[in-house]
C-alpha cells in the first residue's frame, strides 16, 4: 500500500482582507467599468465565495522559501532521511516567481530547485514538475502512488506550490479569489492494510479547454498579457457536473459508497461550488445531503483559493490539529477531489 507518512504546509505572512480591494476599479471582460464598485462588489463576492481574507507572499521573495519550508516540515514529520527520497514531484502553475517581479521562470524546474535547496545528493532521486492546474497536487500524488506500486520508488515527496498573487489582474473581480500557499506530503511504501485505496482522473480538454487561461487585463490601459482569467459560469458548470462523477468512479474502484466516507477534502475553489458538488454527489447516490454534515472542512474563508496547495494545506492543518472542529482518526476513510483548468478533475480514496 501507499501511505501518507508526513505532511507539511506554510501560510504566507501577508494577510489580505477583502477591504484591501475596496479601492480597486473593476472592469468586465469587454473593457467596460462595472456599474457597481468598491465595498458593494467585494461584499457580493464574499457572499458567493465565502472568502474573507487570503495570504500573499511578499513581493521581495521568490517561490523557493515557501516551497522549501513546507517540504522540510513534511520530511521532518515523516521521519524519512531526505537522501532516502526516491522522487520529488512539484505541482504548480507558474514556476518560480521572481523577486520583485510579476514574472516567472520554469527553467530550472521547481523540483530541481527544491532538491538543490534541500541538499539532496542522491542522483537516483528523480525531480520533476507537473502542470495540471488546480488538480496538479492530487495528480502528482497519484503519480507518486503509481511509482511506489510499480516498485520504482519507496518514498516520494509531493509538493503543491502556488504564488498566484503576482498574476492577478487588479481590475478583475476574480482577482479576489486566488491566493498563495504551499502544502506537501511524503508518500511511502507500506505493508499496512491502509493508505491509497483507489484513484481516478478525467481530462476533457474540449470546448472547455480555455475556461481558465492567462490573458490581457480587463482594463484596456493596463499593461501585460499574463493575467489570470476565468469563465466562471463554465468552470462552475464543469466542476459541479464532473467532480461528483470522478469521485463516483474512484469510490466504485474501492467498492465503497459515499456513506462509507468519513471526510471529504475538496479543492477550495469557493464556498458555493463546494456545497454544490456535495449536493450533486448526494443526488448521484440518492442519499441525503445530511450525510455530509461535519465531513466537509473548508479553509476558503481565511486562505482563499490557493490552487494546487488547497488540499495538502488543509490536510496538514487537520493532521496537526489546527483546523477547529475537524480531526482524522485511525481507520477513517477520506476522499480528496479537485478540479481545474483544462478542464481536469481527479479524486483519491484514502484510508488512514
Amino acid at each position: 500500500m501507499t501511505i501518507i507518512k508526513g505532511t507539511g504546509s506554510i501560510l504566507p505572512e501577508l494577510v489580505v482582507p477583502n477591504s484591501d480591494f475596496n479601492d480597486h476599479i473593476f472592469y468586465d471582460k469587454s473593457g467596460n467599468k462595472l456599474a457597481k464598485q468598491g465595498e458593494e462588489m467585494t461584499a457580493k463576492l464574499e457572499a458567493i465565495t465565502g472568502i474573507r481574507e487570503r495570504r500573499y507572499v511578499p513581493f521581495d521573495q521568490d517561490s523557493r522559501p515557501l516551497m522549501t519550508e513546507a517540504a522540510r516540515l513534511a520530511i521532518e514529520s515523516s521521519g524519512v532521511n531526505p537522501n532516502d527520497l526516491d522522487g520529488i514531484i512539484v505541482a504548480h502553475n507558474a514556476g518560480n516567481m521572481l523577486i520583485d517581479e510579476n514574472y516567472f521562470h520554469t527553467v530550472p524546474n521547481m523540483a530541481a530547485l527544491l532538491k538543490n535547496t534541500l541538499g539532496i545528493t542522491n542522483y537516483e532521486c528523480f525531480a520533476y514538475d507537473i502542470l495540471f492546474a488546480c488538480p496538479g497536487w492530487l495528480q502528482a500524488a497519484i503519480q507518486a502512488h503509481q511509482a511506489i506500486q510499480s516498485g520504482d520508488a519507496e518514498n516520494v515527496l509531493v509538493v503543491g506550490i502556488e504564488i498566484a498573487s503576482r498574476l492577478l489582474d487588479p481590475h478583475d473581480l476574480d482577482s479576489m479569489i486566488l491566493a498563495d500557499g504551499c502544502g506537501a506530503v511524503v508518500l511511502s511504501k507500506s505493508d499496512e492494510n491502509k493508505g491509497v485505496l483507489s484513484c481516478a482522473t478525467f481530462s476533457h480538454a474540449q470546448s472547455d479547454v480555455s475556461n481558465i487561461y492567462l490573458g490581457k487585463s480587463n482594463n484596456p490601459e493596463q499593461d501585460g498579457n499574463c493575467w489570470f482569467k476565468m469563465n466562471g459560469k463554465e468552470v462552475y458548470r464543469y466542476a459541479t457536473t464532473w467532480v461528483p462523477k470522478v469521485i463516483h468512479k474512484a469510490l466504485e474502484k474501492a467498492n465503497l459508497k459515499v456513506s462509507d466516507i468519513d471526510m471529504f477534502l475538496f479543492h477550495q475553489a469557493n464556498d458555493k461550488l463546494i456545497h454544490a458538488v456535495a449536493k450533486n454527489l448526494a443526488e448521484l447516490y440518492e442519499t441525503d445531503l445530511a450525510n455530509f454534515d461535519g465531513k466537509l472542512p473548508m479553509t476558503i474563508q481565511f486562505l482563499g483559493n490557493t490552487s494546487v496547495a488547497t488540499i495538502p494545506t488543509m490536510l496538514d492543518l487537520i493532521v496537526r490539529g489546527k483546523l477547529e472542529g475537524y480531526e482524522i482518526n485511525e481507520g477513517d476513510t477520506v476522499v480528496m477531489a479537485s478540479v481545474g483548468a483544462g478542464m481536469h478533475c481527479n479524486a483519491i480514496v484514502y484510508q488512514f
